[in-house]
């Protein structure tokens, strides 16, 4: 079952085409021409430094082609309207790997060129969430391919890596699908469909990179009660009726499943969402205020869980289920780029304050709080903040794992110490120190210090719907570490 997925990408971002054009759909006129001649042998140089667009991730600087891109920004303001929309869909083709640069170029940018650089700022950065958050869609598994030979190749695609556990699965083949079935399901809607087939599940497994594993079933275990929620899986563990004389509470245990490309920063589920109805259509509330489980960015589980408390059923009726609905609440942080800043240049001085600069980069507000190049070692202090949200209030430690850098001569400099000094609702300031080479002129140093830093961290509200849950009720393997 599909879980309602329509209003999730509609928070946070305003809807659009995924293109400039989307946005600006009653200030362009359209495009005639795609590119002018001119212009195409910069921009194969620019397409092939940077690689496919799409990419998830910030491009390095040292893959962009900064002379071209600088030449797709000057062409924005050409006197040409041909011209300046080739250099915008150019520029757009490229992703945030450019960001830093546009926003370089906006202070002393004309009247055209800015209105351009500030609408390529924000179509860059909302396609980069929004890639970040959409469900992955994947192709439907051919019929006839061998079952361990599909899940493998589900799980090398965009959205693994999902290990299978070392118990082989069934020689069994992959029926042909359903007529019901969309010919570009979600990831978890193919996973769902490929684990019926192979009478498997997916199990936690503190061993492997997403911390999940495809497990095969016992004998006389039943598939897990489980949905496909755009990004999210979401599974019934177990649903038990509290012990007493009297039953008057039911306990639920849910696991919530992410992609294993997504890392988000923290999951909620509002009790105010949460409606469960018994079979005659009978309301069984919630007996608490809220679910919440806070997920590691990097790295850590796949995986959380959710216990929930309702009440029990009223007497007399089947202690079943009909319904279970809610809508989680996902923060996500979108891809990372580079904040990057320009060490001072030879003949300036090289220690004392600094006129601060700030980079808007997506939702992201980054600024050199300081900078001081001294005999020896380079000190920085940045300061980046976001849009006060819940994920920063109450799980501020994430971002930590997005280090400073500092480039002297082109060469990346390991710091000697990196800390954080000050932390808030909004973001954090860290300070590090770099070593210089040896024999260098701390008067003539060339480089760059920066940060690799989130776009944005938005928040995606998820709808998911269960049904038919037995009481009691549990899926659980005896051996699996589920329990």
């Amino acid at each position: 079952m599909q879980a309602s997925w329509g209003h999730a990408l509609g928070r946070g971002h305003g809807a659009y085409d995924g293109s400039m054009r989307g946005i600006q759909r009653q200030s362009r006129r359209p495009v005639q021409a795609r590119a002018a001649s001119w212009l195409l042998l910069s921009l194969l140089g620019v397409l092939w430094a940077v690689g496919r667009q799409g990419s998830t991730t910030a491009a390095e600087p040292h893959n962009v082609d900064q002379a071209a891109v600088s030449r797709l920004i000057t062409n924005l303001g050409d006197p040409q309207q041909r011209r300046r929309e080739a250099a915008t869909d150019a520029l757009e083709s490229l992703g945030i790997g450019i960001l830093p640069q546009l926003e370089e170029a906006l202070p002393l940018a004309s009247a055209e060129t800015a209105w351009r650089l500030r609408m390529l700022r924000s179509v860059l950065a909302d396609r980069a969430v929004a890639a970040a958050i959409e469900p992955t869609h994947v192709p439907v598994t051919p019929a006839g391919t061998p079952i361990s030979v599909a899940l493998a190749d589900l799980f090398e695609g965009p959205a693994g890596p999902l290990p299978l556990s070392e118990e082989p699965l069934a020689p069994t083949l992959v029926p042909a699908p359903s007529s019901d079935l969309p010919a570009h399901p979600t990831y978890w809607e193919e996973l769902e469909r490929l684990l019926a087939i192979a009478h498997s599940r997916v199990a936690t497994e503190a061993t492997t990179a997403s911390g999940l594993v495809i497990r095969p079933l016992r004998p006389d275990e039943p598939q897990p009660l489980a949905t496909s929620a755009g990004p999210l899986r979401v599974e019934l563990l177990r649903a038990v009726m509290l012990p007493s004389e009297k039953p008057t509470a039911t306990r639920l245990t849910l696991r919530v499943l992410w992609e294993p490309r997504m890392h988000p920063v923290m999951l909620q589920l509002p009790m105010v969402s949460l409606i469960a109805e018994g079979e005659a259509g009978e309301v069984v509330p919630p007996q608490q205020r809220m679910a919440v489980a806070e997920a590691s960015p990097r790295g850590q589980s796949g995986s959380v869980t959710l216990p929930i408390l309702l009440a029990a059923p009223p007497e007399g009726s089947t202690p079943t289920l009909a319904t279970l609905r809610g809508t989680l609440s996902l923060w996500v942080p979108a891809p990372d780029v580079e904040a990057r800043f320009p060490l001072p240049p030879a003949g300036l001085p090289p220690a004392g304050p600094i006129a601060a600069p700030v980079l808007q980069l997506g939702d992201a507000t980054v600024e050199l709080a300081s900078l001081t190049i001294a005999e020896g070692s380079v000190t920085v202090r940045m300061r980046a903040d976001y849009p006060a949200t819940e994920a920063l209030a109450s799980h501020r430690t994430w971002i930590t794992d997005r280090t400073l850098f500092c480039r002297i001569d082109g060469s990346l400099i390991a710091a000697t110490s990196d800390r954080v000094v000050h932390r808030s609702n909004t973001g954090l300031t860290r300070e590090a120190v770099f070593p210089l080479p040896q024999g260098t002129n701390p008067q003539a140093v060339s480089g760059e210090v920066g940060w690799q830093v989130p776009l944005a961290i938005r928040e995606v509200p998820v709808d998911f719907l269960l049904r038919g849950i037995p009481l009691p009720f549990s899926s659980d393997a005896k051996t699996d570490s589920d329990r």
